[in-house]
């Protein structure tokens, strides 16, 4: 009986921890509408290098002249480093970039990058596809 009930909580552990991993990974046309791409120039104000996503976040100058703190989802730590961009001299606070990304499906200024072009010139492309899902170019926010 011992035997049996060790078996039993064993398998019941695994299989909630199984389950926690595929709840945590997720598609990102769940969130993020891959069919609609919008393209802004932001400030950087700030860079959270977490798992399993790096966030950054840009002040963004609507047409209207108001200023919108904008969340962008990134890729991996991992994934950024290889690119080099996980370098605290890779990126730079306070300076804009220009971005293109698709939006969060709920309407909040958040969305995952597609581009990131530096102030110098330089281009991070997320999957090397600039537009997932053949979607076109349908909103512009600030000046390009």
């Amino acid at each position: 009986m011992t035997r049996k009930l060790a078996w039993i909580l064993t398998l019941s552990i695994v299989g909630l921890v199984l389950n926690g991993k595929v709840y945590a990974h997720h598609s990102a046309s769940s969130e993020f509408d891959v069919e609609k791409v919008v393209q802004f120039d932001g400030v950087l104000t700030k860079v959270e290098w977490i798992n399993p996503h790096a966030e950054m976040h840009f002040d963004v100058k609507g047409p209207n002249g108001k200023t919108t703190s904008w969340e962008i989802l990134f890729a991996g730590v991992n994934a950024l480093r290889r690119a080099g961009l996980a370098n605290k001299n890779a990126l730079t606070i306070g300076a804009k970039y220009a971005l293109t990304i698709n939006p969060a499906r709920d309407g909040r200024p958040a969305g995952i990058i597609n581009s990131m072009t530096f102030p110098d010139g330089r281009v991070f492309r997320l999957g090397g596809d600039l537009v997932p899902g053949g979607g076109d170019v349908v909103q512009g926010l600030g000046q390009r």
